[in-house]
């Protein structure tokens, strides 16, 4: 006597597995970026620019470092990133007005 087994059951308990772990990376906490600060080497790499351009843009007052001790200089995480979307800022081309 032949007994049926569900060749699908298989697929669907590891798309139930793989639905549960999305759905966790979902739900995760968000990163707290109140208290991120960055380094002008740091915002270069991020921005794909020299380091002297970075100094160039706090100098005009496009970004806004503040200062940590005598010689360090940090600039604050949304003074690079938008706070909605957490996507970069455009620097290029900006003028000041």
């Amino acid at each position: 006597m032949k007994t049926f087994s569900d060749p699908f059951g298989h697929i669907f308990s590891q798309l139930s597995e793989l639905k549960k772990i999305v759905l966790d990376l979902k739900n995760a906490p968000k990163e707290d970026y109140t208290n991120k600060y960055y380094t002008y080497h740091q915002v270069a790499d991020l921005l794909h620019v020299d380091y002297q351009s970075i100094r160039n843009y706090v100098n005009a007052g496009y970004l806004v470092a503040q200062e940590f001790g005598p010689r360090k200089k940090l600039i604050h995480h949304y003074q690079i990133f938008n706070e909605e979307d957490q996507t970069l800022k455009n620097f290029k081309y900006k003028r000041k007005s």
